[in-house]
Protein backbone atom coordinates (compact mmCIF):
# COMPACT_ATOMS: atom_id res chain seq x y z
CA UNK A 1 0.00 0.00 0.00
CA UNK A 2 2.99 2.24 1.03
CA UNK A 3 4.45 1.61 -2.71
CA UNK A 4 1.18 2.80 -4.41
CA UNK A 5 1.00 6.23 -2.42
CA UNK A 6 4.24 6.72 -2.90
CA UNK A 7 4.01 6.41 -7.03
CA UNK A 8 0.73 8.72 -7.13
CA UNK A 9 2.36 11.00 -5.46
CA UNK A 10 5.41 10.56 -7.71
CA UNK A 11 2.97 10.95 -10.71
CA UNK A 12 1.54 13.84 -8.78
CA UNK A 13 4.51 15.88 -8.69
CA UNK A 14 5.83 14.77 -12.09
CA UNK A 15 2.39 16.95 -13.26
CA UNK A 16 2.94 19.64 -11.69
CA UNK A 17 6.94 20.35 -12.82
CA UNK A 18 5.87 19.46 -15.89
CA UNK A 19 2.83 22.13 -15.98
CA UNK A 20 4.92 24.79 -13.97
CA UNK A 21 7.88 24.43 -17.24
CA UNK A 22 5.16 24.63 -19.86
CA UNK A 23 4.28 27.87 -18.36
CA UNK A 24 7.24 29.09 -17.61
CA UNK A 25 8.21 28.96 -21.79
CA UNK A 26 4.73 30.36 -22.65
CA UNK A 27 5.40 33.82 -21.34
CA UNK A 28 8.68 34.41 -23.59
CA UNK A 29 6.62 33.14 -26.57
CA UNK A 30 4.54 35.93 -26.01
CA UNK A 31 6.94 38.90 -25.54
CA UNK A 32 8.75 37.73 -28.42
CA UNK A 33 5.47 37.49 -30.76
CA UNK A 34 4.92 41.12 -29.02
CA UNK A 35 8.43 42.42 -29.71
CA UNK A 36 8.24 41.30 -33.57
CA UNK A 37 4.68 42.92 -34.02
CA UNK A 38 6.89 46.50 -32.80
CA UNK A 39 9.21 45.73 -35.21
CA UNK A 40 7.32 45.19 -38.24
CA UNK A 41 5.18 48.10 -37.40
CA UNK A 42 8.13 50.04 -37.12
CA UNK A 43 10.00 48.85 -40.36
CA UNK A 44 6.60 49.85 -42.41
CA UNK A 45 6.58 53.36 -40.99
CA UNK A 46 10.13 54.26 -41.81
CA UNK A 47 9.02 52.47 -45.01
CA UNK A 48 6.40 54.38 -45.61
CA UNK A 49 8.37 57.82 -44.56
CA UNK A 50 11.32 57.23 -46.69
CA UNK A 51 8.74 56.23 -49.72
CA UNK A 52 7.48 59.66 -48.90
CA UNK A 53 10.62 61.69 -49.02
CA UNK A 54 12.58 59.88 -51.26
CA UNK A 55 9.90 60.37 -54.29
CA UNK A 56 10.95 60.09 -57.62
CA UNK A 57 10.42 62.13 -60.57
CA UNK A 58 10.76 61.59 -64.60
CA UNK A 59 10.49 64.87 -66.44
CA UNK A 60 11.58 65.99 -70.19
CA UNK A 61 13.26 69.10 -71.74
CA UNK A 62 12.88 69.91 -75.57
CA UNK A 63 14.63 71.58 -77.53
CA UNK A 64 14.96 72.47 -81.29
CA UNK A 65 18.90 71.72 -82.04
CA UNK A 66 20.79 68.57 -82.41
CA UNK A 67 22.74 67.03 -79.65
CA UNK A 68 25.72 67.98 -81.25
CA UNK A 69 25.49 71.51 -81.39
CA UNK A 70 26.26 73.07 -77.93
CA UNK A 71 23.28 73.69 -76.62
CA UNK A 72 22.20 70.25 -77.20
CA UNK A 73 25.03 69.58 -75.36
CA UNK A 74 24.23 71.95 -72.83
CA UNK A 75 20.90 70.43 -72.23
CA UNK A 76 22.68 66.87 -71.47
CA UNK A 77 24.35 68.60 -68.36
CA UNK A 78 21.54 70.05 -67.34
CA UNK A 79 19.89 66.20 -66.88
CA UNK A 80 23.39 65.11 -65.63
CA UNK A 81 23.41 67.85 -62.83
CA UNK A 82 19.60 67.80 -61.97
CA UNK A 83 20.30 63.47 -61.40
CA UNK A 84 23.38 64.21 -59.20
CA UNK A 85 21.87 66.96 -57.17
CA UNK A 86 18.70 65.23 -56.29
CA UNK A 87 20.46 62.24 -55.30
CA UNK A 88 18.90 60.10 -58.40
CA UNK A 89 15.28 61.64 -57.42
CA UNK A 90 14.98 63.41 -60.53
CA UNK A 91 15.63 62.42 -64.05
CA UNK A 92 15.53 64.43 -67.41
CA UNK A 93 14.88 62.70 -70.02
CA UNK A 94 16.28 64.90 -73.55
CA UNK A 95 14.05 65.32 -76.28
CA UNK A 96 15.94 67.09 -78.93
CA UNK A 97 15.49 68.07 -82.95
CA UNK A 98 12.16 69.12 -82.71
CA UNK A 99 10.87 65.86 -81.22
CA UNK A 100 8.42 67.49 -79.15
CA UNK A 101 7.51 69.77 -81.14
CA UNK A 102 8.81 73.17 -82.62
CA UNK A 103 9.53 76.18 -80.40
CA UNK A 104 6.31 77.23 -80.20
CA UNK A 105 5.06 73.93 -79.27
CA UNK A 106 7.22 74.02 -76.69
CA UNK A 107 6.64 77.12 -75.01
CA UNK A 108 2.81 76.37 -74.99
CA UNK A 109 3.26 73.30 -73.14
CA UNK A 110 5.73 75.23 -70.50
CA UNK A 111 2.84 77.74 -69.96
CA UNK A 112 0.52 75.25 -69.05
CA UNK A 113 2.77 73.31 -66.74
CA UNK A 114 2.81 70.29 -69.25
CA UNK A 115 6.04 70.29 -69.91
CA UNK A 116 9.04 70.80 -67.33
CA UNK A 117 11.62 72.33 -69.06
CA UNK A 118 13.13 73.77 -72.18
CA UNK A 119 16.54 74.79 -73.54
CA UNK A 120 14.84 77.53 -76.98
CA UNK A 121 15.38 80.85 -78.27
CA UNK A 122 13.15 83.86 -76.88
CA UNK A 123 11.43 84.14 -80.45
CA UNK A 124 7.91 82.23 -79.38
CA UNK A 125 8.35 83.82 -75.70
CA UNK A 126 8.38 86.82 -76.46
CA UNK A 127 4.51 86.70 -78.14
CA UNK A 128 3.43 86.13 -74.51
CA UNK A 129 6.04 88.42 -72.58
CA UNK A 130 7.06 91.82 -74.70
CA UNK A 131 9.96 92.88 -73.17
CA UNK A 132 11.72 89.67 -74.13
CA UNK A 133 11.87 90.78 -77.63
CA UNK A 134 14.70 92.93 -76.69
CA UNK A 135 16.97 89.91 -76.41
CA UNK A 136 16.89 89.10 -79.95
CA UNK A 137 17.19 92.62 -81.14
CA UNK A 138 19.31 93.44 -84.04
CA UNK A 139 22.60 95.12 -83.05
CA UNK A 140 21.51 95.12 -79.00
CA UNK A 141 24.33 93.90 -77.66
CA UNK A 142 28.05 95.08 -78.47
CA UNK A 143 29.66 91.56 -78.05
CA UNK A 144 29.23 87.87 -76.69
CA UNK A 145 31.08 89.50 -73.75
CA UNK A 146 28.61 92.12 -73.43
CA UNK A 147 25.51 89.33 -73.11
CA UNK A 148 27.02 87.75 -70.38
CA UNK A 149 27.29 90.67 -68.29
CA UNK A 150 23.37 91.80 -68.81
CA UNK A 151 22.66 88.08 -67.42
CA UNK A 152 24.11 88.69 -64.12
CA UNK A 153 23.23 92.49 -63.74
CA UNK A 154 20.02 93.60 -61.95
CA UNK A 155 17.99 94.24 -65.38
CA UNK A 156 17.54 90.85 -66.41
CA UNK A 157 17.12 89.45 -63.06
CA UNK A 158 13.73 92.07 -62.68
CA UNK A 159 12.87 90.96 -66.46
CA UNK A 160 13.31 87.12 -65.33
CA UNK A 161 11.13 87.43 -62.47
CA UNK A 162 8.30 89.51 -64.63
CA UNK A 163 8.10 86.90 -66.74
CA UNK A 164 7.99 84.31 -64.29
CA UNK A 165 4.69 85.72 -62.61
CA UNK A 166 3.38 87.43 -65.92
CA UNK A 167 3.63 83.79 -68.10
CA UNK A 168 4.49 80.60 -66.08
CA UNK A 169 7.71 80.57 -67.58
CA UNK A 170 11.29 80.83 -65.79
CA UNK A 171 14.60 81.21 -67.16
CA UNK A 172 16.49 79.24 -64.96
CA UNK A 173 20.25 79.23 -66.83
CA UNK A 174 20.45 81.96 -69.40
CA UNK A 175 23.00 81.01 -72.32
CA UNK A 176 24.84 81.65 -75.17
CA UNK A 177 23.37 80.67 -78.31
CA UNK A 178 25.90 82.44 -80.68
CA UNK A 179 25.97 85.56 -82.82
CA UNK A 180 24.07 85.57 -85.85
CA UNK A 181 25.56 86.08 -89.31
CA UNK A 182 24.34 86.02 -92.80
CA UNK A 183 24.94 82.98 -95.37
CA UNK A 184 24.80 83.66 -99.01
CA UNK A 185 25.13 81.24 -102.07
CA UNK A 186 25.94 83.44 -104.60
CA UNK A 187 26.60 87.11 -103.22
CA UNK A 188 29.74 88.10 -101.57
CA UNK A 189 28.03 90.68 -99.93
CA UNK A 190 29.59 93.63 -97.65
CA UNK A 191 26.69 96.52 -97.68
CA UNK A 192 23.13 96.37 -96.95
CA UNK A 193 23.08 97.12 -100.66
CA UNK A 194 24.69 94.09 -102.03
CA UNK A 195 21.99 92.07 -100.34
CA UNK A 196 19.09 93.97 -102.14
CA UNK A 197 16.93 91.05 -103.66
CA UNK A 198 18.16 88.43 -102.12
CA UNK A 199 15.70 86.31 -100.26
CA UNK A 200 16.78 85.54 -96.97
CA UNK A 201 15.39 83.03 -94.88
CA UNK A 202 14.14 83.84 -91.51
CA UNK A 203 12.10 82.48 -88.34
CA UNK A 204 8.38 83.65 -88.71
CA UNK A 205 8.18 86.33 -86.12
CA UNK A 206 7.92 89.72 -86.95
CA UNK A 207 11.14 91.33 -85.21
CA UNK A 208 13.20 88.97 -87.09
CA UNK A 209 11.96 89.66 -90.51
CA UNK A 210 12.28 93.71 -89.93
CA UNK A 211 15.76 92.98 -88.70
CA UNK A 212 16.64 90.82 -92.55
CA UNK A 213 14.74 94.39 -93.94
CA UNK A 214 17.67 96.42 -92.23
CA UNK A 215 20.54 93.61 -93.15
CA UNK A 216 18.68 94.84 -96.88
CA UNK A 217 17.10 91.48 -98.16
CA UNK A 218 13.97 90.45 -98.48
CA UNK A 219 12.73 88.38 -95.61
CA UNK A 220 11.34 84.82 -96.55
CA UNK A 221 9.54 83.30 -92.92
CA UNK A 222 10.19 79.55 -92.84
CA UNK A 223 10.33 76.85 -89.97
CA UNK A 224 13.54 75.93 -89.81
CA UNK A 225 13.08 72.07 -90.52
CA UNK A 226 12.75 73.31 -93.80
CA UNK A 227 15.77 75.59 -94.44
CA UNK A 228 18.48 72.68 -95.52
CA UNK A 229 16.21 71.70 -98.64
CA UNK A 230 15.50 75.33 -99.70
CA UNK A 231 18.68 76.58 -100.25
CA UNK A 232 19.87 73.53 -101.54
CA UNK A 233 17.09 73.78 -104.17
CA UNK A 234 17.03 77.79 -104.37
CA UNK A 235 13.54 78.20 -103.09
CA UNK A 236 15.95 80.77 -100.65
CA UNK A 237 18.90 82.58 -101.53
CA UNK A 238 20.47 82.89 -98.12
CA UNK A 239 19.81 82.23 -94.32
CA UNK A 240 21.60 83.48 -91.08
CA UNK A 241 22.16 81.94 -88.02
CA UNK A 242 25.17 81.23 -85.84
CA UNK A 243 27.92 79.30 -87.11
CA UNK A 244 27.76 76.56 -84.46
CA UNK A 245 24.18 76.16 -86.29
CA UNK A 246 25.65 76.48 -89.84
CA UNK A 247 27.65 73.94 -88.75
CA UNK A 248 25.58 71.66 -87.05
CA UNK A 249 22.85 71.56 -89.84
CA UNK A 250 25.60 71.80 -92.58
CA UNK A 251 24.35 74.49 -94.30
CA UNK A 252 27.81 75.17 -95.28
CA UNK A 253 27.02 72.10 -98.04
CA UNK A 254 25.09 74.77 -99.73
CA UNK A 255 26.21 78.11 -98.89
CA UNK A 256 29.53 79.69 -100.42
CA UNK A 257 29.80 82.74 -98.72
CA UNK A 258 29.39 83.30 -94.83
CA UNK A 259 29.10 87.44 -94.05
CA UNK A 260 29.81 88.15 -90.17
CA UNK A 261 27.22 90.93 -90.02
CA UNK A 262 26.86 90.05 -86.24
CA UNK A 263 23.99 91.41 -86.02
CA UNK A 264 22.24 89.88 -83.21
CA UNK A 265 24.16 88.14 -80.24
CA UNK A 266 21.67 86.24 -79.32
CA UNK A 267 20.94 83.77 -75.86
CA UNK A 268 18.87 80.53 -75.67
CA UNK A 269 17.89 79.95 -72.09
CA UNK A 270 17.15 76.63 -70.33
CA UNK A 271 13.59 77.92 -69.32
CA UNK A 272 11.25 75.74 -67.13
CA UNK A 273 7.72 75.97 -66.07
CA UNK A 274 6.62 78.10 -63.10
CA UNK A 275 4.09 76.44 -62.02
CA UNK A 276 6.02 72.83 -62.00
CA UNK A 277 8.72 74.60 -60.11
CA UNK A 278 6.04 75.34 -57.27
CA UNK A 279 4.65 72.14 -57.10
CA UNK A 280 8.09 70.43 -55.93
CA UNK A 281 9.50 70.20 -52.39
CA UNK A 282 12.00 72.92 -51.66
CA UNK A 283 15.35 71.16 -51.83
CA UNK A 284 14.12 69.57 -55.15
CA UNK A 285 13.43 72.88 -56.38
CA UNK A 286 16.73 74.66 -54.63
CA UNK A 287 18.71 71.86 -56.71
CA UNK A 288 17.57 72.30 -60.01
CA UNK A 289 17.65 75.89 -59.67
CA UNK A 290 21.40 75.25 -59.44
CA UNK A 291 21.54 72.84 -61.80
CA UNK A 292 20.20 75.32 -64.53
CA UNK A 293 22.67 78.16 -63.46
CA UNK A 294 25.78 75.83 -63.27
CA UNK A 295 24.93 73.82 -66.57
CA UNK A 296 24.35 77.48 -68.23
CA UNK A 297 27.91 78.52 -67.32
CA UNK A 298 29.27 75.23 -68.72
CA UNK A 299 27.79 75.61 -71.95
CA UNK A 300 28.69 79.34 -72.31
CA UNK A 301 32.47 78.83 -71.92
CA UNK A 302 31.88 75.52 -74.62
CA UNK A 303 30.49 77.77 -76.59
CA UNK A 304 32.57 80.66 -76.44
CA UNK A 305 35.37 78.12 -77.39
CA UNK A 306 32.91 75.87 -80.14
CA UNK A 307 32.42 79.28 -82.12
CA UNK A 308 35.95 80.20 -82.34
CA UNK A 309 36.70 76.85 -83.65
CA UNK A 310 34.22 76.61 -86.08
CA UNK A 311 35.34 79.72 -87.87
CA UNK A 312 38.05 78.26 -88.88
CA UNK A 313 36.63 75.06 -89.70
CA UNK A 314 34.12 76.65 -92.02
CA UNK A 315 36.69 78.11 -93.49
CA UNK A 316 38.83 75.04 -94.31
CA UNK A 317 35.69 73.36 -95.89
CA UNK A 318 35.47 76.13 -98.07
CA UNK A 319 33.17 79.22 -97.41
CA UNK A 320 34.59 82.14 -97.91
CA UNK A 321 33.85 84.78 -94.52
CA UNK A 322 33.91 87.86 -95.75
CA UNK A 323 34.36 91.24 -93.17
CA UNK A 324 31.57 93.71 -94.41
CA UNK A 325 30.51 97.10 -93.31
CA UNK A 326 29.37 96.61 -90.11
CA UNK A 327 28.35 100.06 -89.18
CA UNK A 328 26.37 100.58 -92.64
CA UNK A 329 23.96 97.86 -91.20
CA UNK A 330 24.15 99.38 -87.47
CA UNK A 331 22.68 102.30 -88.70
CA UNK A 332 20.50 101.09 -90.09
CA UNK A 333 19.07 99.12 -87.29
CA UNK A 334 18.23 102.81 -85.44
CA UNK A 335 14.88 103.21 -86.68
CA UNK A 336 14.10 99.62 -85.92
CA UNK A 337 14.92 100.15 -82.66
CA UNK A 338 12.69 103.40 -82.40
CA UNK A 339 9.69 101.07 -83.63
CA UNK A 340 9.98 98.71 -81.34
CA UNK A 341 11.07 100.57 -78.03
CA UNK A 342 7.56 100.60 -76.83
CA UNK A 343 6.90 96.61 -77.44
CA UNK A 344 10.00 96.28 -75.41
CA UNK A 345 9.55 98.70 -72.39
CA UNK A 346 10.44 102.41 -72.18
CA UNK A 347 14.11 102.90 -71.55
CA UNK A 348 15.15 98.82 -71.77
CA UNK A 349 16.97 98.99 -74.76
CA UNK A 350 19.07 101.90 -73.08
CA UNK A 351 19.37 100.46 -69.60
CA UNK A 352 20.61 96.69 -71.41
CA UNK A 353 23.15 99.16 -73.30
CA UNK A 354 24.57 101.19 -70.21
CA UNK A 355 25.82 97.35 -68.67
CA UNK A 356 29.53 97.48 -68.44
Amino acid sequence: MEKKVTLIISLFLVVIIALTACGQKAAPQSQNSETKEVKETTKETDSAENKSSKKTYTMKIGLVLPLDHTNGKGALKFAELVKEKTNGQVNVDVYPSSQLGGEKEITDALTMGTLEFALIGMGDVAKRYKPALVLDGPFVFRDREHLIKVFKSQVFKDMVEEMAQKINVRVIGPLYYGTRHVTTGKVAAKTPDDLKGIKLRCPDQPMYVETVKVLGATPTPMAFSEVYLALQQGVVDAQENPVATIKAVKFNEVQKYLIKTAHIVQPNHILASEKVLKSLPDDIRKAILEAGAEAAEWTVKEAFAAEDKIFEELKAGGMTIIEPERALFEERAKELHKKYAKQWGEGLLEKIQAVK
